[in-house]
């Protein structure tokens, strides 16, 4: 009994030493993970998993807005303590540590109404000569930015998703890539959302985590931080909010 309290205290010092002042989060305006509604309250999928782990963990958190190379330059020195909506790299492990995946991370390939059938993956896409739009800067994950350096004359990036949306219309690519959660909500603002639609060809996966600077935590609590998130993505609380933001068929 003596040593369960022990252990109890020592797991509640480990809370403490990490919640002693607010959890410094960044943010950019990437709706439905994080962004302001009409009402200008700062809300989504990635900052409402957050504030339950906070408030599990009796913690509490702040937002700060900031561009995404930014946020990471700052969880990296400190001024910022935790970024959302992360993937693991080997650069990123030097300067932070990742919590157990929350959000499913989820790419597809979009194309125009009429066109979503045909090869199953985007490999055989490609191979059949369609012209891809890519968004700048955004990690794919390394298979498909593998594949997209093989088929590179097919594959044309822009600074911003939204370009895209456009030039499949207009028949100048026949398909892009964009996030399960995040494009579905831009086409569906746009009322695009009828005419543009996933295409059954599979694409990728990468399950998306918190980054928690190693200027600010240690790995005890971070651990701490991984069974609360757990536990939350084992509430109903959880389920719940999947059905609130995440598209039918991409809910993990």
């Amino acid at each position: 009994m003596k040593c369960w309290i022990w252990i109890v205290m020592l797991l509640s010092g480990v809370a403490e030493a990490g919640c002693e002042r607010p959890w410094r989060a960044g943010y950019d305006d990437w709706p439905p993970y994080h962004y302001r509604n009409q009402e200008q309250v700062l809300t989504g999928f990635a900052v409402e998993v957050l504030e339950a782990v906070a408030k599990r963990m009796d913690c509490y958190e702040v937002f700060r807005e900031r561009p995404w190379k930014r946020t990471l330059l700052e969880v990296a020195s400190g001024d910022l303590d935790i970024a959302m909506e992360a993937t693991e790299s080997e650069a990123r492990r030097r300067y932070a540590y990742f919590s157990v995946p929350y959000s499913p991370g989820v790419i597809l390939l979009w194309v125009r109404r009429g066109e979503q059938n045909g090869a199953v993956t985007l490999e055989a896409w490609l191979e059949e000569g369609k012209r891809l739009g890519t968004t700048r800067e955004f990690n794919y994950g390394e298979p498909i930015m593998g594949l997209l350096a093989n088929h590179a004359n097919q594959v044309t990036p822009l600074l911003e998703e939204e370009r895209n949306y456009g030039k499949l219309q207009l028949r100048r690519i026949d398909g892009f890539l964009g996030d399960a959660f995040a494009t579905r909500w831009m086409l569906e603002q746009s009322g695009l959302l009828p005419n543009i639609v996933p295409h059954q060809a599979r694409v990728i996966a990468i399950p998306t985590r918190f980054m928690l600077s190693k200027r600010r935590f240690d790995p005890a609590f971070v651990a701490q931080f991984n069974q609360a998130l757990a536990a939350f993505q084992a509430d109903r609380e959880y389920d719940a909010l999947l059905r609130r933001y995440a598209p039918v068929g991409v809910r993990p």
